[in-house]
């Protein structure tokens, strides 16, 4: 029987395209057309990807032994593909340094203190480091969300959901910063209800408890200042993967681009704008809708192509690595 998720595979593409395509179209002056008003939203691919990540990472706690094996196997899923995404900002660089004679695409570490920042994601919003890539702000929160996770993992099972509700509920009280240390308040409602949502559909105990977090989460998107789009994205959200437990989606080639999502969100500002973006600026791609779509569904294409590569080469390996660690180490302590 096929247990994997395929809507949420789906959803994950759909996600990562939306936020790519709307990427794509921001260095250029906005035109009024029924296809630059889409794309304007496209920032709540963002809300999706939180939304799933609190469902798979809740998983991915249960499935964890120890805390440690969970906090090295998430380390190894998000760290190795984004060093290799930086790899792929110091070729623009080199690249706008051939063509341009300067820098024009993106803001270097200056010193050591902002080049270990930037390797351990330690940048914007958690300290005041200039991102080198404009996505790179939602891994700092899940870096976060991970860690929060990690801490209520040294508690009992029965006892873990308590601390998820403690902080959901302390959102409402405090105040909404851009940094350290509670910027992540501001999308905590979004991973809670992911979170809410797993529990919902395959946890049968402490269903009071259950249900108290969804309506707090639901709750927190709204009273906590996010746009009102991307609370609604993260509502139905959720409720396509309820709905998807009654009719599970069944595999589809679009689904299954959902392995690569997490690439082609770290590449496609890299590649697509700050290589590529030059395209966009010609007067027939911003002024024709039709060539912009054409544009931009080839441009998107070439990056899937390079994100497949990376998830076989380099996103595999890495999530291998993670599971290897944790067993030999585990098998060395009985």
């Amino acid at each position: 029987m096929d247990k994997r998720n395929h809507l949420i595979d789906l959803l994950r593409f759909v996600a990562a395209t939306w936020v790519a395509i709307f990427h794509f179209n921001e260095p250029i002056p906005y035109i009024a057309n029924w296809y630059r008003s889409f794309l304007k939203i496209g920032y709540v691919g963002v809300a999706i990807f939180f939304v799933i990540s609190g469902y798979c990472v809740y998983l991915s706690a249960l499935r964890s032994k120890t805390p440690r094996d969970f906090l090295v196997r998430r380390i190894c899923r998000i760290f190795p593909p984004y060093w290799f995404s930086i790899l792929l900002v110091g070729l623009s660089v080199i690249v706008s340094l051939i063509v341009n004679k300067a820098n024009s695409v993106a803001v270097l570490p200056k010193n050591i203190s902002g080049i270990l920042a930037t390797i351990t994601l330690s940048t914007t919003p958690l300290f005041d480091v200039p991102i080198m890539n404009w996505v790179y702000w939602t891994l700092t929160y899940e870096v976060v969300f991970y860690f929060l996770v990690f801490i209520s993992m040294f508690a009992k099972h029965q006892y873990r959901i308590y601390s998820y509700l403690f902080i959901s509920i302390s959102g409402f009280f405090l105040p909404v910063h851009e940094m350290w240390p509670l910027f992540f308040v501001k999308y905590w409602p979004a991973f809670a209800l992911g979170v809410a949502t797993y529990r919902l559909l395959n946890e049968k105990t402490q269903l009071w408890q259950t249900a108290l977090l969804l309506a707090i989460s639901v709750s927190g998107l709204f009273y906590i200042q996010i746009r009102p789009y991307e609370a609604i994205t993260c509502i139905i959200t959720a409720v396509l993967i309820v709905s998807n437990n009654f009719k599970p989606l069944k595999a589809n080639p679009i689904s299954t681009l959902g392995d690569y999502s997490y690439s082609i969100y770290l590449t496609h500002v890299p590649l697509g704008i700050f290589i590529l973006g030059v395209v966009k600026q010609q007067s027939i791609v911003q002024n024709n809708v039709w060539v912009n779509i054409v544009w931009d569904l080839t441009l998107y294409a070439v990056i899937v192509c390079l994100a497949k590569l990376m998830f076989k080469f380099i996103e595999l390996p890495a999530i291998s690595f993670g599971k290897k660690i944790t067993n030999v180490t585990r098998n060395a302590a009985v």
